[in-house]
């Protein structure tokens, strides 16, 4: 429908002519964009043509793209892999966006970017050479240099075709007609004609020029370019404009790029559809795709191409963390239990209860995203037993196809990474296909595989395969038809020999090249064969293992191995599960004070680790898998009674929550309520259940399944977490259950806890090690050495019933402490708490009188009440004597406001020496006398020290370092640390 040029193998539905059907270009035909202008003819010579200055231009285009660009790019370009002769590879690593600075140039600085269609334009030729680094000819093909014929052929073509372009040049007039006005050019955000069809505006409908004060109303996308500002402004990815700003030599129209409001093929303004509009990456999915109409710039631009797809994958990528970024401040998530509660209250303010949103599992290539997967693969390995194959299958640049694609152009492979993309994509499937369906090595229940991309750029999957039963622990026999580790007999096969020379040779490396010591010598049979590689004879022992059918009917590299070793399983998964090259290793400093550490951003910390490689961009715009699994693990949550979780709005009212008919419900309880009214849905235990079963989300109910197979994983939990890590244990062993009863009932007797049901089914050892290894080191060991022991066993979750073991072992525990069997409780208490625990942790172990504790069991709390009372007062008493009548006003006032508890705010304003910090330490001490707590807070370390028990704020306050409008404390209302704000008399702030 929208003209692609696609392979036959790329259709999704059917492989008739008549039924065949695509998605990659249009979505099935929902996408419908205006094609690009025809450039102008001469210049679009330059991308044809095969001359030595076409090639010069095109060879230097990002560089001279650089030239005439508007913004500049605020990412970090990786040059490193670009050495040599090797094909040219465009990467960036951290957070990409582009920036704009103001019409004119500040403090004398050379003119750059936007600022040189407006200042000093007499010279511009020579200012544009100038503005990036490099030296300039006049006309030569060093591509180390400017070529300012070039240059000059590129402003008049600019000049006589771009909106934008024009744009800046009326502003240049005005500035020339009026030299000391305050102008300001809005770049307009907003378009009224239909995106569908509309992609070239005028000048007027790109830009305004205002003169003064800004008095029209602005819309929040529009951009405003001062005249003279000394800070680059960040412009937002959703302007029309956003491309041609960045690559008017890609857009020589200034054509519009992705806007919000494109509607999908047949949409109207009115219509009702879920999704009417076009997504960004569907924007560029559609951009990148050959067509027969016209010539297409943008992807004959070479290098400038790499450097487009790259830029528009973070647009993309940016897009969706901008949206979870938002979406953060007003979404909540909180177990029902406790918004019943809320509720049963009276409070219908439900903005403070529950906690924020972060970084999802669904976000691929976040944390959590590697993380499931990686138990998924684990999941697989449980139901299919440990993989047999691993097999590494690499893109090949050279294939046929690619050649005959670019046939009769000057583009080489490296400069259409989509184009290989799509064709590694088309051979991985057959890959799978043959391994699945054809049963080249045997029949196969499984498959994993992960996509990740080299240092050069290229894609290479990474998988495992699960083999029947029939086929796995197979013998010399079987193993040897499959996988060759030697160098074929080039007179007997002299196409395979060819292939296992070009692909399958490692090095030369070692003692034949010490700048590449990577290859351990390997125990290879010597049957005389070898190949030659840069004047070296390679052996055997430089073959890396392969399949000879695989070989020869891909013609890339296919690494194949059999998995030998179980002890690498787990290191296995984790490898192919670990996701793309990261860069940039943060160190936080560690305390004991859980509630007081520092935010983490995930966003940010996503950005900083990340590169991006222009096939990886392909990859990514194309929606095609980063991990694929067959059969498919489906994620089974639980939770215990009434603590499912709820998401919703900051500001959304507590009974339309509660009265939302998915809210009392789950895939957990759904899953009993199913085995109430079916027979056949009591035969399996919850992790089986996805073998028969069918989650439908929108019915919120459990389905037969009729096609198909899948296996379950239920999402795992931290023993820490106490009843919930044993409701999982029984989860796993109890068969169709219809109540949270019947999961802890043991031979028709109800357990009173998940715990003791474990305990009676013999899923829980006795602890009676642990009881002797106490007894045993008694007879050595301190009491305090004995108490600590216990506190460690405690942190270590390993302890079944640790009040068993206290029972036991009271006695040997309370060796060395004169005090009941309260107190003999307080020190292991306090062990716990310096670790972030509690007695309270731990079911029916008994606790020590509060008193011997702390007065609150909020440590936090506890440690601001340490003080030394008399010395307290004593240091008030010194103190207050020496008080000026202003510091004694000051102090007064001050603390009547304390003492009738109505709040304040108090700015103490002074010079250097005047004893602010003697008038803080007053007061500090007079409300602490009192038995109140005074939080001393300040802006750096060293003023904090100032203070007693000062600390920064951001540590006090979990305030972020670098703060944005996004930025918020990290504070849980139900925290410890939320209790001692609540609970603190006065907090003092100190500046510098």
């Amino acid at each position: 429908m929208c003209h692609a040029k696609l392979w036959k193998d790329e259709s999704v539905r059917g492989k008739q002519k008549r039924n065949t059907s695509y998605s990659l270009c249009c979505g099935y035909g929902k996408v419908e964009l205006p094609p690009l202008k025809e450039a102008p003819s001469s210049y679009k010579n330059f991308y044809r043509s095969v001359d030595s200055k076409s090639k010069y231009l095109m060879k230097n285009i990002r560089r001279y793209n650089s030239v005439f660009s508007f913004t500049s790019m605020g990412d970090k370009v990786d040059s490193s892999i670009n050495t040599g002769n090797a094909p040219y590879i465009f990467r960036l690593s951290g957070q990409n966006y582009h920036s704009m600075g103001s019409l004119l140039p500040t403090g004398g600085s050379r003119p750059k970017f936007c600022q040189l269609y407006i200042y000093d334009t007499d010279n511009e030729i020579s200012n544009r050479s100038t503005s990036i680094s490099g030296p300039t000819i006049a006309s030569t093909s060093s591509s180390r240099s400017y070529d300012l014929q070039i240059i000059e052929f590129l402003k008049v073509m600019l000049d006589s075709n771009n909106a934008l372009v024009k744009s800046y040049r009326m502003v240049r007039d005005s500035l020339h007609e009026n030299p000391g006005a305050n102008l300001k050019l809005r770049l307009i955000g907003k378009r009224e004609q239909d995106g569908r069809t509309y992609n070239l505006p005028t000048s007027s409908e790109v830009a305004a020029l205002i003169v003064g004060d800004i008095r029209d109303s602005i819309e929040k996308r529009d951009i405003i370019v001062e005249t003279s500002l000394g800070l680059l402004k960040r412009i937002s990815e959703l302007h029309p404009s956003y491309l041609a700003l960045q690559y008017p030599l890609l857009f020589s129209y200034g054509d519009d790029g992705y806007r919000v409001d494109i509607l999908h093929r047949g949409i109207t303004s009115s219509s009702n559809s879920k999704r009417p509009t076009c997504t960004m990456r569907e924007f560029f999915a559609y951009r990148i795709q050959d067509r027969d109409q016209s010539f297409s710039l943008l992807l004959n631009a070479k290098r400038l191409f790499q450097q487009f797809l790259v830029d528009g994958y973070t647009m993309i990528e940016s897009e969706r963390l901008f949206f979870i970024r938002k979406q953060q401040k007003i979404l909540r998530c909180e177990s029902y239990e406790n918004l019943r509660n809320h509720q049963a209250r009276g409070s219908t303010d439900i903005s403070d209860v529950g906690q924020r949103v972060i970084l999802p599992s669904s976000f691929t290539g976040g944390a959590r995203y590697m993380m499931q997967n990686y138990l998924d693969a684990m999941s697989l390995c449980k139901w299919f037993g440990y993989p047999d194959f691993f097999i590494t299958f690499t893109c090949n640049p050279k294939w046929p196809e690619v050649q005959r694609f670019l046939k009769d152009t000057p583009l080489h492979p490296e400069d259409r990474p989509d184009i290989l993309c799509r064709l590694f994509k088309i051979k991985l499937d057959a890959f799978i296909k043959d391994l699945r369906e054809n049963e080249i090595f045997g029949i196969v229940q499984a498959v994993v595989y992960t996509i990740e991309f080299q240092k050069r750029g290229l894609p290479h999957s990474h998988i495992c395969l699960f083999m029947h039963s029939d086929c796995k622990l197979p013998t010399v026999e079987y193993i040897d038809p499959i996988i060759s580790v030697e160098i074929p007999n080039i007179d007997e096969e002299p196409e395979l020999y060819s292939l296992v020379k070009e692909f399958m040779i490692h090095g030369p490396c070692g003692a034949q090249n010490f700048n590449c010591p990577c290859m351990v010598d390997r125990k290879r049979r010597n049957d005389g064969n070898f190949v030659e590689k840069s004047g070296v004879q390679l052996d055997n022992r430089n073959v890396v293992p392969y399949n000879k059918y695989l070989l020869k009917r891909y013609k890339a590299h296919i690494n194949v191995e059999w998995c030998n070793q179980v002890s690498s399983i787990k290191y296995l998964f984790k490898y192919i599960n670990k996701g793309p090259d990261r860069a940039t290793v943060a160190m936080v400093q560690s305390n004991n004070d859980s509630d007081n550490s520092d935010a983490v951003d995930e966003i940010k910390e996503y950005y900083d680790c990340r590169y991006i490689s222009a096939c990886e961009a392909s990859w990514r715009i194309f929606k095609y898998d980063v991990h694929y699994r067959h059969p498919a693990v489906i994620r089974l949550p639980f939770h215990l009674p009434g603590q499912q979780q709820v998401v919703y709005d900051a500001d959304d009212d507590i009974e339309d929550v509660l009265d939302r008919p998915s809210v009392a419900s789950s895939m957990f309880i759904s899953w009993m309520k199913c085995n109430e009214i079916n027979k056949e849905a009591r035969k399996l235990t919850y992790v089986e259940f996805p073998t028969k079963f069918v989650w439908k989300p929108k019915l919120q109910t459990w389905k037969p399944r009729e096609v198909g197979f899948s296996i379950g994983r239920i999402h795992s939990v931290s023993p820490k977490l106490g009843e919930a890590y044993f409701l999982r244990i029984l989860l796993n062993k109890v068969k169709g259950p219809k109540s949270f009863e019947e999961i802890r009932t043991v031979n028709g007797e109800i357990c009173s806890s998940f715990k003791d049901a474990c305990y009676n089914l013999g899923l829980l050892d006795d602890d009676k090690e642990y009881i002797e290894a106490i007894k045993e080191a008694s007879l050595s060991g301190s009491g305090f050495y004995l108490r600590f022991l216990f506190a460690t066993m405690l942190l270590s979750n390993s302890l079944c019933k640790p009040e068993i073991v206290w029972e036991n072992t009271w006695e040997y525990l309370s060796d060395g402490i004169l005090y009941s069997q309260q107190k003999r409780l307080k020190s292991p208490e306090q062990i716990l708490l310096r670790n972030n625990s509690s007695l309270k942790d731990y079911r029916r172990m008994p606790y020590p009188d509060a008193d011997l504790v702390s007065s609150s069991n909020n440590r936090l709390i506890a440690e601001e009440l340490d003080y030394d009372i008399p010395n307290l007062k004593n240091e008030f008493d010194q103190l207050f004597v020496s008080l000026t009548d202003e510091q004694r006003n000051i102090f007064l006032d001050i603390m009547a406001k304390v003492k009738n508890n109505k709040g304040g705010v108090f700015f103490i304003y002074g010079y250097g020496g005047t004893g602010k910090t003697f008038l803080w330490k007053t007061i500090s001490a007079a409300i602490k006398c009192q038995g109140e707590i005074v939080l001393n807070v300040a802006s750096s370390g060293i003023a904090s020290l100032l203070l007693t028990g000062g600390r920064t704020a951001h540590s006090r306050f979990i305030i972020p370092i670098n703060l944005t409008e996004d930025s918020f404390c990290r504070i849980n209302p139900k925290s410890d640390l939320a209790s001692l704000v609540r609970k603190a008399s006065l907090i003092g702030m100190k500046h510098r």
